[in-house]
């Protein structure tokens, strides 16, 4: 605590010279007592208005303004410590890597200048609380003290002026009168000259640009921590500084976060919906609390009906209204949306109605029909004001509550029409997209139902492993398409889009997508009434059964399929149909049904010349004639198979006849002549898409290896086969596993 000081001195004196209480002097300069005692005592700075009142109450004749003025320019000199730091948010969790860095920013600092790290992030994410935060963790570290100012950036009023911030600085740093006064420039030199010999944290929250903060940044030694909405490029360019973009927090912390702040016996009562709550808030800190706030007032208010709320985009901004500007989500999301350039905001207003919560450049032209290199440029300015997140694919991601208010934004700024056919585009392109790349895994698997309903769009073919990977990376989001479009005007893509994953379906076994997009599909189609949509589902839906050891369903929405294409006059699918009931047949043991169906997939696929198709019913059906004994022509028909794979360029097709007649020359007896086969397809299954058939060659390979009694090379091909399937998470990795373990012991 400071001493009495001379000021304190002169109006004890002169209070008591006119006959006046502390009491007197605080009414009638219309301050508290408490206040004027802890000026008196040096808790409160002498303020030059507060000084002015008390030199007017006790007729002083300006003697307390001087000694008030030199008190301040001694403090000045004698190392005034402002600490302006706001107070931290109870409950602050996480953000363990985002303070590293900031550690490693502040270790790493220049001396010759001061060093600033700017946190930027979208709204509410708890940028401020993290800079709060981090300075408390270290202010010890700065002599100086602490400064702090709310630059009102993007904030409810009128943005700060560098002049009235870099006065308030020079106040609280014991600055006279006299360095209040001249340029801007003069100021600001002051200001870093006085931080020169004692380093501070100055803290800028929520700046607006770099011409907003230039005069107060301090010199070396010091730090400046700046949080902003927005990318501030020119800041880091000219201090050098380090950025940090805050992300919403892992699910985790939020969780945490809501269970500190709410009842911890309802999150464990319903975790479920717990989870579902801090996802559908964006796992955003502030609205996390505001949640947990709402809990805390409505005892009779469930986990499960705020997660039902959150659901839906029309309420899922309710819960997050209020008069207060600070935690009304339309003001605080409406400074970022109204400072966007119109073509940005167009495209932000479609971001909210579009199918998809996941774009790329490709999509977002097709969205809001713009050319590619266009949309690319907007989704960057729409990045840098924190409005669309990048995903690590080079996408971009709008969450939960920005896609609700951009919903709203769309609903009123844009005609119900444009928005029906701006769905449609993207529903168009992405169907499109899907059964070209499908196109390119299996060649020539597209029928002309299919072609008919996107003439318009070109449908190149791509290469095999850009096509997997396509697949890979817009499956999920193309699937999203298929259930959130209300199309009127392309209704029977709704079926073709989840349905045209086929080919990836079978060579990747995503078994949960393929059951949910057969199961979308029939939804489509019925709602459509489309009979070619139907048997397609159908279709998609049987292989996926026979994939999954549902034999029994998988014959029958196989059998009902094949029964629509015929009916429709559209062989390519009946074929394909028939092909499938085959196998699952085959997978029955009704091995004479299993060949009068492979027969005639064999007929309707050569009488369409699609080579590829032939290749893979004959490996298939030279099985089927081992089974029921004709061997002969089961040999026949494998080698035929082999032979034709040979004409096609294509690595997945050798495999599989190698495959298929290793396996019959297996069941022959002929192991010797298999293990070459088996090898042969090995060595072309190494590709990254072809690993579930890798391990179901070396499976094949160990059982001949163990009957030549090879059994270390047994072993070895069972681990391999057993850590493959361990990694695709197949059930059947522990079974082949314990193969591998009783083959590498002596017999």
């Amino acid at each position: 605590m400071r001493q009495i000081n001379s000021f304190a001195e002169a109006v004890h004196r002169l209070r008591r010279e006119r006959g006046m209480s502390l009491g007197d002097v605080a009414a009638k300069a219309r301050y508290s007592p408490s206040y004027l005692s802890k000026l008196l005592h040096g808790h409160r700075r002498l303020l030059p208005e507060v000084v002015r009142q008390i030199d007017t109450v006790l007729d002083a004749k300006g003697q307390l303004e001087r000694l008030a003025e030199q008190q301040r320019s001694e403090g000045a000199a004698g190392g005034d410590k402002p600490m302006q730091l706001p107070a931290e948010v109870p409950g602050f969790v996480g953000r363990a890597d985002a303070l590293r860095t900031m550690d490693a920013a502040f270790a790493s600092r220049a001396e010759e200048g001061a060093h600033t790290i700017v946190i930027e992030g979208g709204f509410w994410v708890g940028k401020t609380a993290l800079a709060v935060h981090w300075v408390a963790r270290n202010l010890d570290r700065f002599p100086g003290g602490c400064l702090f100012a709310d630059m009102r950036g993007l904030g409810p009023g009128a943005p700060r002026t560098p002049e009235e911030v870099l006065d308030g600085f020079l106040q609280a740093l014991g600055a006279g009168q006299a360095h209040l006064n001249g340029a801007l420039e003069v100021r600001a030199a002051r200001f870093r000259s006085i931080l020169a010999e004692r380093p501070a944290v100055v803290v800028l929250d929520n700046i607006a640009d770099y011409s907003q903060v230039r005069h107060l940044l301090p010199g070396g030694g010091s730090v400046v921590v700046a949080t902003s909405r927005e990318h501030q490029a020119t800041l880091l360019l000219r201090t050098g500084g380090v950025s940090l973009d805050l992300p919403a927090l892992p699910v985790a912390d939020a969780l945490t976060l809501l269970a500190s702040r709410a009842c911890r016996h309802r999150l464990a009562a319903d975790p479920v919906a717990a989870e579902a709550v801090v996802r559908r808030c964006g796992r955003l800190p502030m609205a996390v609390l505001i949640v947990a706030e709402h809990v805390q007032q409505r005892p009779g208010s469930s986990l499960g009906k705020i997660a039902a709320q959150l659901a839906t985009d029309r309420q899922r901004l309710e819960l997050f209204t209020s008069p207060d500007p600070t935690v009304n989500i339309h003001g605080v999301i409406d400074l970022s949306y109204l400072a966007l350039p119109p073509a940005a905001a167009r495209l932000f207003r479609l971001l909210g109605i579009s199918p998809a919560y996941t774009v790329s450049a490709g999509s977002a032209a097709v969205l809001a029909d713009i050319e590619p290199d266009r949309a690319e440029s907007l989704l960057t300015v729409l990045r840098q004001a924190h409005l669309v997140t990048p995903t690590p694919d080079g996408r971009y991601r709008i969450d939960y509550l920005l896609r609700a208010y951009a919903h709203q934004r769309a609903m009123v700024e844009e005609h119900l029409r444009d928005i029906e056919r701006a769905q449609d585009r993207v529903l168009r392109w992405y169907t499109a997209r899907a059964l070209a790349a499908n196109n390119s895994l299996i060649p020539n698997w597209r029928d002309s139902t299919i072609n008919s309903l996107l003439a318009e769009f070109d449908q190149n073919r791509t290469g095999f492993d850009e096509a997997m990977s396509w697949c890979q990376n817009e499956v999920a989001t193309a699937l999203q398409i298929a259930k959130n479009t209300r199309s009127h005007l392309a209704k029977d893509l709704l079926w073709a889009l989840p349905t045209a994953f086929l080919p990836y379906f079978a060579i990747t076994r995503s078994w949960t997508d393929w059951l949910i997009a057969a199961n979308d599909g029939l939804d489509a189609a019925a709602a459509a009434e489309s009979a070619a949509g139907t048997a397609r589902s159908l279709q998609v839906l049987g292989w996926a059964e026979r994939d999954l050891g549902r034999t029994t369903e998988a014959i029958s929405h196989l059998t009902q399929a094949l029964e629509l294409f015929t009916g429709l006059g559209d062989e390519l699918p009946a074929a394909w149909s028939a092909h499938g009931l085959a196998l699952a047949l085959a997978d029955s043991r009704r091995h004479g049904d299993a060949i009068a169906q492979f027969l005639a997939a064999d007929d309707r696929l050569q009488a369409l010349h699609h080579g590829i198709g032939v290749v893979m019913n004959r490996a298939a059906l030279a099985l089927a004639f081992h089974e029921v004994g004709d061997r002969e022509r089961a040999i026949d028909t494998a080698r035929e198979a082999l032979s034709l794979a040979q004409r096609h360029n294509s690595d997945g097709i050798h495999s599989l006849a190698h495959h298929s007649l290793g396996l019959l020359l297996q069941r022959r007896g002929e192991h010797r002549t298999a293990l070459t086969h088996f090898d042969s397809a090995a060595s072309l299954r190494q590709g990254p898409w072809q690993q579930w058939n890798l391990a179901d060659t070396l499976i094949a390979r160990a059982d001949s290896l163990l009957v030549l009694r090879l059994r270390p090379q047994a072993s070895a091909a069972f681990e391999k086969a057993a850590d493959i399937l361990e990694i695709l998470r197949d059930s059947r990795a522990h079974e082949v596993r314990a193969r591998a373990v009783l083959s590498g012991k002596p017999e």
